[in-house]
């Protein structure tokens, strides 16, 4: 028989289920609970995090019935945890990305960006640790009590892996280059389930695509000679300046050349 505690958790999933206006499910594969606890703090008051094991949550949303839910349960896997919330989906998504935090680099990652270990103090005393350094392409040396590195040097471009001595090196270094964080993989609000592929969307980048299907439209009605408020002066500008051009070409004088050659 299943242990009391878990059809407490069941009871208790299924009224913030039916409670909660939003509801996410997050994977959280490879997040030390260090950095989870960092996560709960800057989202604190914000939304809700509650990890679970997939059985319960599945069961939680069967006993629901809140519409939509079977769709959610599709992005149930994996370590997971379920997000209870009042923000809309896209906010939410960006709420989580905003609260991702810094974490070493390990074995056989990709650097996200070119790393530069700058010139410098370090916290080390003279010791083997300065042969480390110099194998990653680190140009250090002893200086007095401690070792410095004694230019900027450039040790993995984007999208290279780490090998362990860098990844150890800049660990001790403290030069933490990955972030990680709780990421949503699916959100369901009023019957609708937002995916990972449309929440990643931000606001920004949604600017910037009305900004350029304007200016596309625009070109669009210029070219067609379709008259509005936004192309009648770009044509109107355009014509004048065809007409001058054409002019200059015919030798006809406007009557601005005229009076211009005139005052010379």
């Amino acid at each position: 028989m299943p242990a009391k505690w878990k059809f407490k958790e069941v009871e208790d999933l299924v009224k913030k289920i039916n409670q909660s206006p939003v509801i996410a499910i997050a994977g959280i594969t490879s997040l030390p609970s260090k950095q989870m606890q960092e996560v709960r703090k800057k989202l604190k008051g914000e939304v809700e995090i509650k990890v679970v094991k997939n059985n319960l949550a599945k069961l939680a949303f069967e006993k629901s019935k809140k519409p939509g839910l079977k769709d959610l349960e599709k992005s149930i896997e994996g370590p997971v945890a379920i997000i209870f919330s009042k923000d809309n989906p896209f906010k939410l998504a960006q709420l989580f990305i905003s609260s991702r935090v810094k974490a070493p680099a390990k074995t056989g990652q990709k650097a996200p960006f070119d790393i530069i270990v700058p010139a410098g103090d370090t916290p080390f005393k003279p010791g083997p640790i300065i042969g480390d350094l110099q194998q990653v392409g680190i140009k250090a040396k002893i200086q007095g009590p401690i070792i410095v590195v004694t230019q900027d040097s450039p040790v993995i471009k984007k999208g290279e892996k780490f090998s362990q001595k860098l990844a150890s090196v800049l660990s001790q270094l403290e030069i933490h280059p990955m972030e990680i964080g709780i990421n949503i993989q699916a959100a369901l609000e009023n019957a609708i389930v937002y995916t990972a592929d449309v929440l990643s969307i931000s606001k920004e980048k949604v600017l910037e695509d009305i900004i350029l299907a304007h200016q596309n439209a625009i070109n669009l009605a210029v070219e067609a000679r379709i008259f509005n408020k936004e192309s009648t002066p770009i044509m109107v500008e355009r014509a004048a300046r065809v007409a001058k051009e054409l002019a200059i070409e015919a030798k006809v004088y406007t009557p601005e050349e005229i009076v211009q050659k005139f005052n010379k």
